[in-house]
């Protein structure tokens, strides 16, 4: 079974960059550095069947099982009798690092034996050629804990389609942790999510013949991680079953122990797959443990993790508001409102449901509400043109119940001045503008609205000598004072 995590689409705000970097880096070992590899081994197996190495040391690794079975290693041989070729032997000794260690050591062919001399040079030049392979030098090698093989291991791949597999997991993944990490904390959960991965493998395997090589133990890391980062959230994952599948939301933790659970049954029930299933559930486990710290820390970035959640509700809201428009169109303002006020309540704030919220009182004859909901509506910021004039419909319309209009603090009066001028509106910015300055000159910024306003007018025209004069007398601290009062001079 396949669950994959899908809920974030690429986008500039949230490319991958460390994720792509390691994709591309995988992508130029095998290409270019394991590439050559095939080559350098027929070279080796070709010297080790024309130096005929295979007579001495077959009988010597015959030896060496007996002294130390293993089911596990005895495959290796048992591939070796299907296939008793002298290429096939290079392989199978090459692949067990404590009987190639043990051999090297001159503790199997000692000194003493006559063949021995030849032996050891001969040997050693196979082992030169050997080395020539890229991949024989930087594998993880089984029963040997090196930190330098464990790093190189994660970027070595045995075919296309095994580089492929990963590299498509890899970027599913990492778009979505990275995200939740940010690009410098992921490359080290990564890394040592996969030395995690690595040391469980090894402990299993250990006394096996073999090695091992891929980034699927990091990738792993990354799904341990995915689940505890974003932990009791909703996700949508696609799924396929068999000859079924389909997208569903779940709880991102949920998938932890079926992940686990999925590689832990495969290690028991598909031992000899030649999967690493062993270094994936150590890889789940060590990049779960990874995010744990992370989380306690406070290191994971909350917004990217909450997006989902945050785009969910916005479109909950804009349902619930649609519904709540379509009562009003049907003049049914108590469901209007009880869909309403718990928007409102929850915030943020919308001008939408503030002005929807308006209308529902509007249409109910309630003044009291009106009014409230008038002031409510008037604390929220006017951003742009658009609510601007959504801003002043509803103001105009309140004014033909209450002429007086509502009651505006110097500040609000000061938004909707700026607001006005910004749609065009100027007799109506000049009427508050005239107000405020009346009422307090010395609120900063009237007076440059004053001069934007004057700025609009006919030069010598009355409205213009009205604005500037408004300035001189009533706001004479303010850097536009003189201004206004030089051309006032100019004219007069």
């Amino acid at each position: 079974m396949l669950i994959v995590p899908l809920h974030r689409p690429f986008n500039r705000a949230n490319f991958p960059f460390a994720t792509i970097a390691l994709v591309l880096a995988n992508v130029f070992v095998f290409l270019f550095l394991q590439s050559s590899d095939g080559a350098a081994e027929q070279r080796a197996v070709a010297y080790y069947s024309e130096s005929r190495l295979g007579d001495i040391e077959l009988p010597l690794y015959r030896e060496w099982m007996q002294k130390y079975p293993d089911s596990r290693r005895q495959k290796f041989l048992d591939a070796l009798d299907e296939h008793d070729t002298k290429a096939m032997a290079a392989r199978v000794i090459q692949s067990d690092t404590a009987f190639v260690r043990a051999l090297q050591a001159d503790q199997l062919m000692t000194p003493q034996d006559s063949r021995h001399a030849q032996w050891k040079r001969q040997r050693e030049a196979f082992d030169l050629l050997w080395q020539e392979q890229f991949t024989q030098r930087h594998l993880l090698r089984n029963s040997e804990v090196s930190p330098s093989r464990m790093f190189s291991s994660m970027f070595l791949h045995g075919s296309f389609g095994h580089l492929l597999g990963n590299m498509i997991f890899l970027v599913v993944l990492g778009l979505l942790v990275e995200g939740a990490l940010g690009s410098l904390l992921f490359i080290g959960v990564y890394l040592l999510a996969g030395c995690g991965a690595a040391l469980v493998a090894l402990g299993y395997h250990w006394g096996d013949a073999g090695g091992m090589l891929g980034a699927s133990g990091a990738i792993a890391g990354l799904m341990g991680a995915y689940c505890v980062l974003w932990g009791m959230r909703k996700v949508r994952v696609f799924w396929w079953a068999f000859v079924v599948f389909d997208y569903s939301r779940v709880t991102a933790l949920w998938l932890l122990p079926f992940w686990l659970g999925w590689e832990l049954f495969n290690l028991a029930a598909n031992a000899d797959a030649g999967v690493g299933f062993d270094a994936h559930a150590g890889g789940i486990v060590s990049g779960a443990l990874l995010a744990l710290g992370v989380r306690t820390l406070g290191w994971e970035r909350r917004d990217f993790l909450d997006e989902d959640e945050k785009a969910e509700r916005a479109r909950e809201n804009d349902d619930a508001l649609s519904r709540a428009l379509q009562h009003l169109g049907k003049l049914e303002t108590r469901q209007a409102r009880a869909l309403l006020e718990p928007l409102d309540a929850a915030g943020p704030p919308s001008l939408d449901v503030r002005i929807a919220l308006y209308r529902c009182a509007r249409y109910g004859n309630e003044l009291a509400a009106l009014r409230g909901a008038v002031q409510r509506l008037l604390e929220l910021p006017v951003a742009d043109a658009a609510s601007a004039h959504k801003v002043k419909q509803v103001l105009d319309d309140f004014r033909k119940i209450d002429r007086s209009g509502p009651v505006l603090a110097p500040a609000q009066q000061l938004q909707l001045a700026r607001a006005w001028l910004r749609i065009g509106a100027d007799a109506d910015a000049d009427t508050l503008v005239r107000d405020l300055v009346l009422r307090a000159g010395d609120t900063p910024g009237v007076a440059e609205i004053c001069w934007q306003l004057a700025q609009r007018a006919r030069e010598g025209s009355p409205e213009w000598r009205a604005r500037l004069e408004l300035i001189a007398q009533h706001c004479p601290r303010s850097e536009f004072a003189p201004k206004a009062a030089f051309l006032l001079a100019q004219v007069s």
